[in-house]
């Protein structure tokens, strides 16, 4: 492997996350029109609009520029230039990259959102008193979202093996049904 090629690598695993971090921004905007439905806000839709459509269009830009335009962020960064050796010895097998990269992502969703869990019920012991049950409490569902987050990233973390062997197994059956032998 060369170097260039680990940046690639490396630059398109950091779109796809930037991609994935976009997806957190949906839920927002959900919750935001709903609140200027209910008139708890009083701002300007445009604004709101406004400054949604920018933090979008910047996402999709990074997004779009570390995926699709890789080959020249390289060049215009000049990373691969400097490195002493010009090839890159890699001898890991395919399950073992994909493990680590199962649990390392399965981390960070955890220590992504185990705090929000933690301001979320810590909140919802606050305001106890004030509602009638977990059912009626505005932010239920974003309590749910974030408890079912921790669990499959703690899921990741800890059966990873599990999930390499039904990717594995999943992509031998798709080059035995490609490649038949009779």
């Amino acid at each position: 492997m060369t170097p260039r090629t680990l940046w690639i690598i490396l630059l398109k695993i950091l779109g796809l996350y930037i991609f994935l971090q976009s997806l957190y921004v949906l839920p927002e905007v959900f919750a935001i029109s709903v609140m200027q439905r209910n008139d708890h806000i009083n701002t300007d839709i445009l604004n709101v609009a406004a400054s949604l459509l920018f933090t979008i269009s910047i996402y999709l830009f990074m997004f779009a520029g570390l995926v699709f335009k890789t080959n020249w962020l390289i060049d215009k960064f000049r990373l691969d230039q400097g490195f002493i050796e010009e090839k890159i010895e890699l001898n890991v097998h395919r399950s073992t990259v994909l493990r680590i990269a199962i649990i390392v992502t399965g981390a960070i969703l955890f220590v992504d959102s185990l705090p929000q869990l933690l301001k979320e019920l810590f909140s919802y012991y606050q305001e106890i008193n004030s509602y009638d049950g977990f059912k009626k409490y505005p932010y239920a569902g974003w309590i749910i979202f974030r408890v079912v987050k921790v669990l499959i990233s703690y899921f990741m973390m800890t059966s990873s093996r599990l999930i390499v062997n039904f990717v594995e197994r999943n992509r031998k059956n798709k080059l035995q049904m490609e490649n038949p032998q009779d």
